[in-house]
């Protein structure tokens, strides 16, 4: 059986309870585990340390998160090194299938639009990912 893996922040909780419906959904009939960390720079952290000590094989993680742009530049300095972390994950486990689920937007209308549409592509995106490591 094919485990998978999300992890997700604790921010705009209703919006991450979707993302979280829509892959339990997808996913239905596998093993899925749910982490959740404080915020979109721990994600890649609490990925790594669940892929370390995982004693069965994972087939694939997902990252949700939402970052929403403020009045700071603490919004580009969060986006990028967020996406730079789950991409360096990517690297270092090319087994696994690893899909970035953190929806950066300019404001919640733009969220309210992409939130679902993005996390049902992204998890048949994981799933059809997972499916091609597997054969290799």
């Amino acid at each position: 059986m094919s485990r998978f893996v999300v992890v997700h922040t604790s921010w705009y909780q209703e919006y991450i309870n979707d993302m979280k419906e829509i892959i339990s959904e997808e996913l239905t009939g596998l093993e899925v585990s749910f982490y959740e960390v404080p915020g979109s720079l721990e994600l890649a952290a609490m990925g790594k340390k669940v892929v370390n000590k995982s004693k069965v094989g994972i087939a694939g993680v997902i990252f949700c998160g939402i970052v929403v742009r403020g009045e700071t530049t603490h919004y580009e300095l969060v986006a990028t090194e967020t996406f730079r972390e789950i991409g360096n994950l990517a690297l270092d486990y090319p087994d696994i299938a690893i899909i970035n689920n953190v929806i950066c937007v300019e404001n919640e209308e733009q969220l309210k639009i992409r939130n679902k549409k993005n996390t049902l592509n992204n998890v048949k995106g994981l799933k059809t990912l997972a499916n091609s490591k597997e054969g290799l």
